[in-house]
């Protein structure tokens, strides 16, 4: 269980992020949180990766409270943010602990590879890579040690429409194998609806949860089908400062 309770973000600037974030996510749920730009999506992640520190308020997992980055929980950002000194396989070994053997890294690395679909670019350096195998490269990185629970900063918002639709299906596919509970923060509506068991509307100035919305649809999920498309119009209604221009 994920419970995030009073959770606020002020900046040093005197900027109000987020204020009373409250939520409870059950384990093995996918939940995307969506909201107009500047709404603080991007801040709520980094405060339950551990890479900023909260105002106020509490992030516990499985009743322990979080004061940091974890190993039980990983990341996925919008950009694969690999190194480019090293290969794939040293890239996705690179998070594993030092307490395990070299061959014990590598093998781990092998079979998280594997099981994105980079089988064979494991020597491969990052300009190597196009932009889709950069990012199952870092999808990768974050399976590796298996956590708990998987954040993603829209991971595919830089990817073409077609190509997205493929890594879509690969999370999916992937989630079913280990069931870790993922949190998807997202622009697009569609991918929302798509993916997540339950949609986390926030309000802007401060980001605030408006509201929060299941998704009784079964998978897999055709967009072209009427209730998916109500289901959108309902998320789209509950975002009253979304640009429809955008959407």
């Amino acid at each position: 269980m994920l419970e995030i309770t009073g959770l606020a973000k002020r900046y040093d600037s005197g900027t109000l992020a987020l204020a009373g974030v409250d939520l409870a996510i059950s384990p093995g749920r996918i939940v995307a949180v969506i909201g107009p730009s500047g709404c603080g999506k991007s801040t709520f992640l980094r405060l339950l990766a551990g890479l900023e520190r909260p105002s106020a308020g509490s992030i516990r997992l499985d009743g322990e409270e979080l004061a940091g980055p974890s190993p039980k929980i990983g990341v996925v950002f919008q950009e694969p943010r690999l190194m480019p000194w090293l290969d794939v396989l040293h890239n996705v070994a690179f998070g594993l602990p030092r307490r395990l053997s070299r061959h014990e890294r590598r093998a781990l690395a092998a079979q998280a590879i594997e099981r994105v679909g980079l089988k064979g670019f494991e020597k491969a350096l990052p300009k190597q890579l196009s932009g889709g195998m950069a990012q199952r490269c870092a999808l990768a990185r974050a399976l590796v040690t298996r956590p708990e629970v998987m954040l993603l900063d829209e991971p595919f918002s830089a990817l073409d429409a077609l190509l997205r639709a493929r890594l879509q299906a690969e999370l999916v596919r992937i989630w079913t194998e280990d069931r870790p509970t993922l949190l998807l923060v997202t622009h697009d509506l569609d991918e929302a609806v798509l993916l997540a068991d339950e949609i986390v509307v926030l309000a802007g100035n401060p980001g605030t949860v408006r509201t929060v919305v299941e998704n009784p649809l079964p998978r897999p999920r055709e967009p072209q089908r009427p209730a998916f498309q109500m289901l959108r119009a309902r998320l789209l209604s509950a975002l009253p400062a979304y640009n429809l221009a955008a959407a």
